[in-house]
C-alpha cells in the first residue's frame, strides 16, 4: 500500500498518486517528480503476463518503435500465441499513452524477465521522464525527495550498502509499487528538475525472484545512450 506524502508544510518535491489513468498528467505539474496511476490487474492480464514470463523467463526485449507497430514487433520477437495478446494489448495501451501525453512519435520499449534486481542501488536518472510497471512480481521502490541525502547518491555513499551510508534514515521512508501500479518517474534532465529526479531502485524481496518489468523512455534517451556508448 503506498501512502500518500503529506505535502501541506512541504515544499520539496512530491508524490501524486491517482485512480483515474487521465490524471498521470499531473506529472507535469513543477512540485511532482512521480505520478502513479493506481490500478489492479485484471485476470485476464494477470494470466497473460505470467504466461509471457513463463516462456521467457530471460526475455529481453528493446525497441524503438511506433505506436502502432508494438504489437506486431511483440508477437515476431517474443511470440504470437493467443495467450500473450492481452498482454500485448495493454502494452500496446500504455506504449500509445506515453506518445499522447508527450507529444511522442516514437518510444523506447524495453520488456525484461527478471530473476535478480536490476539496479539494486537507489539512485537517479539523467532522464527527463521514464514510464514503469511491473506485471509479474515485487514493483520498483522509491524514496520521496525529502526524506533523501541526495550527499550520499553514488560515490557518496563511500562503499557503504544504501541502508548504512546515511541515504535514508529508515526503512520505513521505503516505498514501493505495487504489481500492475503504471508510475512516471521524473529524472535529472527534466526542465526544472535538477538535483530532485526520483531516487529509486529494484525492489528487494527474498526467495524465488520473478519479475516482468517494462520500461518507455523518449527516444532522446535512447539516442543519448548509444551516442555515449560509442565513445568507448
Amino acid at each position: 500500500m503506498i501512502k500518500q506524502v503529506n505535502t501541506s508544510k512541504i515544499i520539496h518535491k512530491s508524490d501524486f498518486i491517482t485512480n483515474k489513468i487521465s490524471k498521470i498528467s499531473e506529472i507535469y505539474r513543477d512540485e511532482i517528480n512521480i505520478s502513479i496511476w493506481n490500478r489492479n490487474l485484471d485476470n485476464s492480464l494477470i494470466t497473460s503476463s505470467e504466461y509471457v514470463v513463463n516462456q521467457n523467463p530471460n526475455l529481453e526485449f528493446s525497441e524503438v518503435l511506433q505506436p502502432k507497430n508494438v504489437k506486431e514487433s511483440l508477437k515476431s520477437i517474443i511470440g504470437s500465441s493467443n495467450e500473450m495478446l492481452p498482454f500485448y494489448d495493454d502494452v500496446s495501451y500504455l506504449a500509445l499513452m506515453f506518445c499522447k501525453l508527450f507529444d511522442q512519435k516514437k518510444i523506447w520499449l524495453r520488456l525484461d524477465g527478471i530473476d535478480h534486481p536490476m539496479c539494486p542501488r537507489f539512485h537517479a536518472d539523467n532522464i527527463k521522464c521514464r514510464l514503469v510497471t511491473t506485471y509479474v512480481g515485487p514493483a520498483t521502490q522509491w524514496i520521496p525527495h525529502h526524506l533523501v541525502n541526495r550527499s550520499k547518491l553514488g560515490y557518496g555513499n563511500e562503499g557503504k550498502p544504501d541502508s548504512e551510508s546515511g541515504l535514508f534514515l529508515s526503512e520505513n521512508d521505503i516505498r514501493q509499487l505495487d504489481t500492475g501500479h503504471v508510475a512516471l518517474l521524473k529524472g535529472e534532465s527534466w526542465k526544472g528538475n535538477e538535483g530532485a529526479g526520483l531516487v529509486h531502485r529494484s525492489p528487494k524481496e527474498e526467495g524465488n525472484y520473478k519479475r516482468l518489468y517494462m520500461t518507455i523512455d523518449f527516444l532522446e534517451t535512447y539516442i543519448s545512450i548509444y551516442k555515449n556508448s560509442l565513445r568507448f
